[in-house]
């Protein structure tokens, strides 16, 4: 299970910003920014949805003034078919990429324990990167939009 706290620290952060990209862009950006991290990674792994992740939930409390009729996007991912004694080199690799790109590095722990966890803030739209240990042993990385407006049906 994706560590509860990092999912949290998400949706708080990402409903404080406002986007004029809309639920579609969003959800390709979320993707696009997943596919870029993972290319960086080695050995290749597997990608593993985490079903629960798929979703798309409401600005409720949105801190930036806005509509709480707008939605966040977010995605997760199981990184499956790493080795454990390649986490600590991998969360590296995915955290200068991260810089390389310049995104901001907003938390790094637990490389010294083997368990890591990185949170970034992605440039120009603030979506919230993160690579984390999960339970299991095995990474996960996900994405979190800012707040964005629905598709029009």
């Amino acid at each position: 299970m994706i560590r509860l706290s990092a999912l949290l620290l998400f949706v708080l952060v990402a409903c404080g910003e406002t986007s004029a990209l809309n639920e579609r862009q969003a959800t390709e950006r979320v993707e696009q920014l997943i596919r870029e991290s993972v290319a960086v990674i080695r050995p290749q792994p597997s990608l593993e949805l985490y079903r629960p992740s798929l979703n798309k939930n409401l600005c409720l409390g949105a801190t930036d003034g806005g509509s709480e009729e707008r939605v966040i996007i977010t995605r997760t991912y199981y990184l499956r078919g790493l080795p454990k004694d390649r986490f600590v080199d991998v969360a590296q690799a995915v955290k200068a990429h991260w810089q390389e790109q310049g995104h901001v590095i907003t938390q790094t722990r637990g490389l010294d324990t083997g368990e890591p966890e990185i949170a970034a803030q992605s440039r120009p739209d603030d979506f919230i990167l993160s690579l984390s240990w999960t339970q299991g042993d095995v990474l996960g990385i996900g994405v979190t939009s800012t707040c964005v407006w629905p598709d029009v049906k």
